[in-house]
């Protein structure tokens, strides 16, 4: 897990100076999403309850339809906790030296990648609709004169303040 001075292959002299984590209002969207997935099945026992009750009471049919309900349920939350671990577990971490990103991407699998503060160029920020003006999240677009030319940060909450302290501390460096 993921503590608050924890940072892979850290550096003498090298200090945290924040960690960033996607702007939970995006989970708003997903967790809709899946609310309208798990009352599928309700809205369908509804619907053969008043239209074909007798599927309902067949010996061969009854257990099958659990078996699908309950295979149904268990995909959605396998499903659900996968999206979940996928955006969650998603950490950029800003320290006086360098952005480092871990990114998850999937169960068991993570990319590690960094960034040296530098070689960052410019940082630039991309906030594109109503929800991330009015809720303050965005992407940071980090430009640099390395292999890597971008280095992007997705759903950044206060990306413009975000953007400001990697000048500071570049300036800095």
């Amino acid at each position: 897990m993921v503590g608050s001075n924890f940072i892979p292959g850290r550096r003498p002299g090298e200090n945290v100076v924040a960690h960033f984590w996607r702007h939970p209002i995006i989970f708003i969207g997903i967790f809709l999403m899946f609310v309208v997935l798990f009352l599928i099945p309700l809205a369908s026992y509804l619907i053969i309850e008043n239209f074909l009750p007798q599927l309902l009471q067949h010996p061969v049919l009854l257990p099958l339809l659990t078996v699908l309900l309950f295979s149904y349920y268990l995909f959605m939350l396998t499903f659900s906790l996968n999206v979940w671990v996928d955006n969650y577990l998603d950490v950029w971490t800003l320290t006086n030296m360098r952005i480092i990103s871990r990114n998850q991407l999937g169960w068991f699998n993570r990319t590690n990648s960094e960034l040296e503060l530098s070689k960052v160029q410019d940082v630039a920020v991309d906030q594109k609709g109503i929800l991330p003006t009015l809720f303050n999240y965005g992407n940071l677009h980090v430009q640099t004169a390395g292999a890597t030319e971008r280095f992007l940060l997705k759903n950044v909450p206060s990306p413009v303040k975000v953007a400001r302290l990697i000048h500071k501390l570049y300036e800095q460096y």
